[in-house]
């Protein structure tokens, strides 16, 4: 679906890539619709999950775990960075988008963005809304560019945006 474009791509190529029989996604997902919010419910509850985990980290370290969930994926493996770029082509499809929007996948992240601004006031920030707009843009632009091109330099871009937001960080925090 990352590949061709969300339009182009059928439910029968889905098994095909994936090495299962035809009719299987259609059952389990319904649709490819239902295929597509499932991945972004995946994607959102993993990043739940990490946060929860971490509760009682500093505000710092959430906003760090929000933006890398969002750019790279929690698992910076071979193998998640793949997919972290598969969702991230998706994502910049405006078909792929509307479907997630109609679908209610905004406010179903609703919480994580709660989870931002207090990240954001708690870390000292001394404009949360400019951040969050800087943050925001920085990812969505980030994904359309890894999109358009694999080799973009997502783990860049995320310390980057984090030197913006919470100021540069020490070595040894750059190690954990």
């Amino acid at each position: 679906m990352a590949e061709q474009g969300y339009r182009a791509t059928t439910l029968r190529q889905v098994a095909a890539r994936a090495g299962v029989a035809a009719g299987l996604p259609s059952r389990y997902f319904g649709s490819k619709a239902g295929l597509l919010i499932d991945v972004a419910d995946g994607w959102r509850e993993r990043t739940r999950s990490a946060l929860a985990a971490q509760q009682g980290d500093s505000p710092a370290a959430s906003l760090r775990l929000l933006v890398r969930s969002a750019l790279l994926g929690l698992d910076t493996s071979a193998e998640e960075i793949d997919e972290g770029r598969a969702v991230c082509a998706l994502l910049a499809d405006p078909e792929a988008r509307a479907v997630l929007r109609a679908a209610g996948a905004d406010d179903a992240a609703s919480d994580l963005f709660r989870v931002l601004d207090d990240a954001l006031l708690a870390s000292g920030s001394l404009d949360p809304v400019g951040d969050r707009l800087l943050l925001l843009a920085g990812i969505r632009g980030g994904l359309v560019l890894a999109a358009e091109d694999p080799t973009f330099p997502l783990r860049e871009l995320e310390e980057a945006l984090l030197n913006r937001v919470l100021g540069p960080r020490s070595t040894e925090e750059r190690t954990r």
